[in-house]
């Protein structure tokens, strides 16, 4: 009799538990009453630590709207509201901040609120068809977190989900250190001064102060690593655009030394996308310059803010970059006033920022990545001129106070600031 008891005990307790989970499972959360339109998704990608996305809302008429995250509670957004369309943000680094969403299923929907004669609120929700080309979307968050969010579309709701799970995946990091130049290519150079060589010593630096922070780093090439006959790649495998994708990195920090015809060019000069918030670049050039007494760069050219630059393509660089390369016997890419000019920020940031070296040239090496939707957020660090005497003096001392002012801008993005 004991026995049956306590297998009757068990089997209560099995049959409890089961209830418990199911009750705060995501089978177990309210249902919700969704209306048979659906929000066309036309675009949806991943920018640094940013989930952002464009619907067409053309067939949802008197509206008051916002994204919201259901997985029994809510997760609110705002959008921007742009008559047929809505946008989360108009700046291509903001938007949803993946790194803040607990652990768990969220059903995606685009949410009406009215409200009755009492002004109480009444919710008409609709779910978010996938349209835009990117079934599933996957995201590693910062090593603090350590959390892998995929997102792709469920059954039930036939809407966005977005599961943020535990990660345990490898060869993750959270930003990789590329310092310019290298080998055969010492870049500028002034007396016994290379770039290449001064890049090298900044960037492990850095490396090595983010770590400090518990922020994973990953260099694109290390020091002695190349010979002097030697280059490394840019595109290709391991290629230095290539590898923040290929490590999963949520930005990317490019090290550099300026140079100029004319000695009084000076200062500092960080190189950003376009389309952007700016916050974190201003922040960058205000903390270097204050933290190491560089001044900010005297070149108005490209100039956004106080030290801040962004450059895209002109019609006119469009036009000359063709003909270039049917010079050289190659098949002009698909490049645009939309394509952000150089390189280090272009090619990261895959379609965000308009990357368009792919493989239509089999004899040289392509981006494997120029079509992902998840963009690596990329800054181009001019550190200085090398062609000005007070410069190249900063420059030659202060390595490892350039690197203490860059790792601690960047721990503040680490810790959600940005």
């Amino acid at each position: 009799m004991k026995k049956v008891l306590l297998v009757l005990l068990v089997l209560l307790l099995m049959f409890g538990g089961y209830l418990l989970f199911d009750s705060i499972g995501n089978k177990g959360i309210p249902k919700l009453d969704v209306e048979s339109d659906k929000v066309a998704i036309n675009k949806l990608y991943i920018y640094g630590n940013h989930l952002n996305m464009t619907g067409d809302i053309s067939n949802i008429k008197g509206y008051n709207l916002d994204l919201v995250l259901y997985n029994g509670e809510f997760i609110n957004y705002g959008i921007n509201d742009l008559r047929n369309t809505f946008v989360l943000s108009n700046e291509v680094n903001r938007g949803i901040k993946l790194e803040s969403i607990p652990e768990g299923k969220y059903y995606v929907f685009l949410r009406n609120t009215a409200k009755t004669e009492n002004d109480e609120d009444v919710y008409k929700y609709y779910a978010l068809d996938n349209k835009s080309g990117y079934d599933e979307t996957i995201y590693y968050t910062f090593s603090n977190k350590n959390d892998k969010i995929v997102i792709n579309s469920d059954e039930e709701y036939g809407t966005l989900l977005i599961d943020v799970t535990e990660n345990k995946d490898d060869g993750i990091y959270d930003v990789v250190i590329d310092p310019g130049h290298g080998g055969y290519d010492t870049g500028a150079s002034k007396g016994n001064y290379k770039e290449s060589e001064m890049t090298i010593e900044v960037a492990l630096k850095v490396a090595e102060e983010l770590e400090k922070y518990g922020i994973k780093a990953k260099i694109t090439r290390e020091k002695g690593q190349l010979a002097n006959d030697e280059k490394l790649n840019d595109y290709g495998l391991h290629g230095r655009c290539v590898l923040p994708h290929e490590v999963n990195a949520k930005y990317v920090l490019s090290i550099h030394m300026n140079s100029n015809a004319y000695s009084s060019v000076h200062g500092l000069e960080v190189y950003t996308a376009d389309n952007i918030d700016y916050s974190f670049a201003k922040d960058l050039a205000k903390n270097i310059t204050d933290t190491v007494g560089i001044s900010y760069s005297n070149n108005k050219v490209n100039r956004v803010y106080t030290g801040v630059y962004t450059r895209t393509f002109t019609e006119r660089d469009v036009a000359s970059s063709v003909e270039e390369y049917k010079k050289k016997g190659l098949v002009p890419y698909d490049f645009s006033t939309d394509s952000n000019y150089y390189f280090m920020i272009r090619e990261p940031g895959s379609i965000v920022t308009g990357a368009y070296v792919d493989d239509r040239n089999p004899e040289k090496d392509g981006n494997p990545y120029v079509k992902s939707n998840v963009g690596v957020e990329s800054y181009i660090l001019e550190l200085g001129f090398l062609t000005n005497p007070s410069d190249l003096e900063i420059l030659a001392n202060n390595a490892d106070t350039y690197a203490k002012a860059i790792a601690s801008s960047f721990k503040k993005v680490y810790d959600g600031e940005y």
